[in-house]
């Protein structure tokens, strides 16, 4: 396994991908692996939220760490890893019709799994952005404070 699929939760390999599809999948046929997978978008939908949420308390953190004149690098890199990870998470939230856009030929499970997968990159990325946007408001503390 490698780096990026233990970090992320997903194979980032072809075969991987179809090994984690079939696992999942398992014996649920037709709609019931479609709505197995939109219970998992829904899942991440859920979670994007909060972490948007707690996003915007970190945000307010780092407006006040500039305005007591924290260290700015820090602080700014913080805030700038928060707007990158706000901007994934709010990608999860948009609405998105793709599952149940059936184009011709095309497979609904794979499609929602396909977007599952996705939306779990993207969370993920975004968390650890802002758990790196904490470590440097800790870091612009450290400076403030020493």
């Amino acid at each position: 396994m490698s780096i990026l699929s233990a970090m992320f939760g997903i194979p980032f390999d072809a075969a991987g991908r179809e090994r984690a599809f079939q696992g999942a999948v398992g014996d649920l046929k037709g709609a019931q692996a479609f709505a197995h997978f939109l219970s998992g978008i829904q899942h991440n939908t859920e979670k994007a939220s909060a972490l948007l949420s707690a996003q915007g308390m970190f945000a307010v953190a780092c407006v006040f760490a500039l305005e007591h004149r924290w260290p700015p690098v820090p602080t700014l890199g913080a805030i700038l890893l928060l707007l990158l990870g706000a901007m994934l998470a709010m990608s999860i939230l948009r609405s998105s019709a793709s599952p149940f856009a059936n184009a011709t030929g095309a497979d609904p499970v794979r499609g929602a799994f396909a977007l599952l997968v996705s939306r779990m990159i993207r969370f993920n990325l975004a968390l650890y952005m802002t758990f790196l946007s904490i470590f440097l408001v800790a870091v612009a503390a450290l400076g403030f404070v020493l």
